[in-house]
């Protein structure tokens, strides 16, 4: 049977950590304290990645935030990306 390895999160001044076990199918349940942290309902999707050995489930509203915010600092909300997208495939295919 594995495990998975355990992420801590810091709540109220106390490292806490849960242990739990992967059913069938690899399944695993999201603790209740870790899905009101993150804000997660029944159906909403979540992104799984593995950063220095351990899986990291991160909320995909709040990664999608996150990817808005970092592109508006290089991007002007005037331009539309689409519309760049579009020109510059045309601009290299005319070439």
């Amino acid at each position: 049977m594995s495990f998975i390895k355990i992420i801590y999160i810091y709540t109220l001044g106390f490292i806490m950590a849960i242990r739990t076990k992967i059913t069938t199918g690899g399944k695993i349940s999201i603790p209740s304290i870790y899905r009101k942290q993150l804000g997660l309902k029944d159906g909403d999707e979540v992104l799984m990645d593995i950063q220095e050995g351990q899986i990291v489930i991160s909320s995909l509203r709040t990664s999608l935030l996150k990817a808005r915010h970092l592109i508006s600092k290089y991007h002007s909300q005037d331009e539309s990306l689409a519309g760049n997208l579009t020109s510059s495939q045309k601009e290299e295919n005319n070439e």
